[in-house]
């Protein structure tokens, strides 16, 4: 997307290249009901106060006036929700306008959204209706896409959220490798859950900072890529991210959101490229996966870390199964004669 005019333009022209953003974004539907129901609560309003004199005692006309106050303030909020709602979609669109003119101006591609599911990270696997957004890629002198990723939680309470990642194009595929952040802080809005006798353990104090999961028998191979080298780097430029490494790409996935129109998003992101992606890429530069036929890929073995979500969704049935049976056993039922 070139040539940044009013967010007017930019949004009308965003829109007609991702209809999908339309149909999410319509507020008119929304601002009918909450325009009805504002009208109907000042219409109630209104009534209450205009008979407040033909109520027959002090105590009806005190329930009429409070009554008639309760309906202004619905009839307040209701307004006050339509003019708050085009609000945010507006400042919503002055964001990715401002993030589209960084983008442009520093030489970098800037998509306002685009389908995930074609990159292999383990971030674009986690929730439903998910898309990138507000996102900005460079392909020289190492590809570099940097952006956000919305999806929606299978929790209600969660509902949508919304991570900030690095993705960065490596020169080969590697085996799979996932390292965790160890360090406390805020919450993820994902956990990827791989089982447990896929945990590796790495000298020094590397442990303190990084979880490191890696296929089994593929012990060898991680330490081979993971040098002392890279593990500083990790220490030293994405502290609190998680890393993924799998086929040929390096993703970094920060716990939040990224400000894509902060200018030092990109440095950052260009930076970690330099850095990490590039000393990553120049380690694993003469890798080959001995268990692989094709020299250019890695094993179907090594390729993915295997999940542990069947022991998520198994262990609440197991407690539950263990509750009920120790509910009846505490009232006999299963007392002989």
């Amino acid at each position: 997307m070139t040539g940044i005019e009013s967010t007017k333009a930019f949004r009308r022209r965003a829109r007609a290249s991702v209809p999908r953003i339309s149909e999410r974004e319509r507020i008119l539907p929304l601002s009918l009901v909450l325009g009805t129901l504002g009208g109907v609560f000042a219409a109630i309003a209104v009534f209450m106060l205009t008979t407040l004199d033909q109520a027959e005692t002090a105590a009806e006309r005190r329930e009429q006036f409070w009554v008639s106050l309760l309906a202004i303030v619905g009839a307040v909020f209701f307004f006050a929700s339509i003019g708050y709602s085009v609000w945010v979609l507006a400042r919503k669109w002055r964001r990715r306008r401002a993030a589209a003119e960084l983008a442009i101006s520093r030489g970098w591609h800037y998509n306002v959204e685009w389908d995930p599911r074609a990159y292999p990270a383990t971030l674009f696997r986690t929730g439903s209706r998910a898309w990138v957004e507000n996102a900005a890629h460079l392909h020289e002198p190492r590809y570099i896409e940097v952006g956000n990723y919305s999806f929606e939680t299978a929790e209600r309470a969660s509902g949508r959220r919304e991570v900030g990642f690095v993705g960065i194009g490596l020169d080969r595929r590697l085996p799979h490798m996932y390292l965790e952040a160890a360090q406390r802080g805020r919450p993820r809005a994902y956990v990827p859950q791989f089982s447990a006798d896929q945990r590796l353990s790495l000298e020094g104090d590397f442990d303190r900072w990084f979880r490191l999961y890696c296929p089994r028998e593929y012990e060898t191979d991680a330490l081979y890529v993971i040098t002392p080298d890279v593990m500083a780097l990790m220490i030293d430029e994405a502290p609190g991210f998680d890393i993924e490494i799998i086929d040929d790409w390096m993703f970094v996935v920060a716990r939040e959101p990224f400000d894509m129109a902060d200018a030092r998003v990109l440095d950052f992101a260009q930076r970690l490229a330099a850095t990490l992606g590039g000393t990553t890429a120049r380690q694993s530069a003469r890798y080959r996966d001995d268990r692989s036929d094709d020299a250019a890929f890695v094993d179907r073995s090594g390729a993915r870390l295997k999940t542990g979500r069947w022991l998520v969704t198994l262990l609440p049935a197991v407690i539950t199964g263990l509750v009920w049976l120790g509910i009846a056993w505490a009232n006999g039922v299963f007392a002989l004669g």
